[in-house]
């Protein structure tokens, strides 16, 4: 009976330690609790989260590049000088419209040499025609038939050879044969027209609109020098660069919305190639779409170079439990939200899964039925931060919305 005295203070000392122990090692509370001033100035919205259907997005920046299948440079296939330009920057072209004239010897000789070309073929047919007749009146010989019949090949032979040349030079089938006149009737010979040898149109190979434009008149050019740039902007190209983790995703043929906030526009757009590769430093890989860029709907106000938002929908999944997107905040390097309990508000670190921009997915943290503050949750969060408040590292959940 003298031990009980001596038993119940051994007792009360475990308790003691016991508790002091348990409240040293309790976790911060992740509740905090606000006057009704507080929250009627902060103006926030509750929402109830709830299972939904999300069609989710990729959104990435990207940049308006020329489509250059649609571009062409106008380059001289010969040397001369420059003496009219009949385009300048900014203009549109037809495909096949002169936009340049040059003077060239080296073309002058290529007409030539057609032009003679044409009239030894035109001596070889006579030739030719004399001895066949002569040959079936049996007065000349089969050998002389049979030379000028050569000859008369080889003639033509040396016609189609220039002919080419000049078809490689840039020249027209109708432009060869604006050269000579050729009269009707009996009379053979050829008659050359009053065409200027040297003269050379060049002609745009497409229809577009000049963006470059790199000779002065009188300037000497030739084979090398890029004389104008065209381009179609018919359509243009938004080239993008996205993470490993995305680029995996998509897929060609997939649409996407494409906009400008600066330029105020907004327009569908098609996925035409995906890279095969990502950049060593970065660890993203190249995604290339295509706009249609109409001049009657726009006015082809998507040009070259300006920056936009690429925003490509995903599949379409049932979330579990999903809430708008303004509900999540992060502090420090964890993802949370604001459940109201009563009049308190919990700090509850959650992860985080699909997203369509507008809601995302909760895997982990929060139950259906639970009211969250979405509108402006960040007050909230400030005044968490402003009493003190802090996440256990064990509480950290990470997740960004896909």
């Amino acid at each position: 009976m003298k031990n009980k005295p001596t038993i119940r203070l051994g007792l009360l000392l475990f308790l003691f330690v016991f508790t002091a122990n348990s409240v040293k090692g309790a976790e911060p509370p992740l509740v905090m609790t606000l006057t009704d001033v507080v929250i009627a100035n902060a103006q926030i919205t509750l929402e109830t989260a709830a299972a939904l259907q999300i069609k989710s997005s990729l959104r990435f920046p990207g940049q308006v590049k020329l489509n250059t299948e649609k571009v062409a440079q106008v380059v001289p296939r010969l040397s001369g000088v420059v003496t009219e330009i009949r385009k300048i920057l900014g203009d549109r072209v037809k495909k096949n419209e002169v936009i340049v004239i040059i003077e060239s010897r080296e073309l002058a000789n290529a007409k030539s040499d057609y032009i003679e070309a044409l009239n030894r073929l035109e001596f070889a047919k006579v030739s030719f025609e004399r001895e066949e007749t002569l040959l079936k009146q049996k007065i000349s010989a089969k050998e002389d038939y049979l030379a000028s019949r050569q000859a008369m090949q080889e003639a033509e032979l040396g016609k189609q050879v220039t002919k080419h040349t000049l078809l490689a030079l840039g020249l027209r089938p109708a432009d060869i044969s604006a050269l000579v006149i050729v009269p009707k009737g009996k009379e053979r010979r050829i008659i050359f027209s009053e065409q200027s040898l040297t003269r050379y149109a060049l002609r745009a190979p497409v229809d577009g609109l000049v963006i470059e434009k790199n000779l002065i008149l009188g300037a000497a050019v030739d084979e090398k020098t890029p004389l104008f740039v065209l381009a179609d902007r018919s359509s243009v190209w938004v080239d993008a660069r996205v993470l490993a983790k995305d680029l995996n995703r998509l897929k060609v043929g997939q649409k996407a919305r494409v906009t400008s906030k600066n330029a105020g526009l907004g327009v569908a757009a098609e996925v035409i190639y995906i890279g095969s590769r990502f950049d060593e430093k970065t660890q993203m890989g190249m995604v290339r779409l295509e706009i249609q860029n109409p001049l009657e709907n726009t006015k082809r106000q998507w040009r070259p170079g300006l920056f936009v938002t690429v925003d490509l929908s995903q599949e379409t999944v049932t979330a579990r439990v999903a809430v708008s997107v303004d509900a999540i905040q992060l502090i420090g390097d964890s993802t949370v939200l604001f459940v109201q309990i009563g009049k308190d508000f919990e700090v509850r670190p959650v992860t985080l899964g699909l997203s369509d921009g507008r809601k995302v997915e909760i895997l982990e943290g929060l139950s259906a039925g639970e009211q969250v503050v979405t509108r402006n949750s960040f007050v909230i969060k400030a005044e968490w931060l402003n009493q003190g408040g802090e996440l256990p590292a064990s509480e950290s959940a990470a997740g960004d919305p896909q």
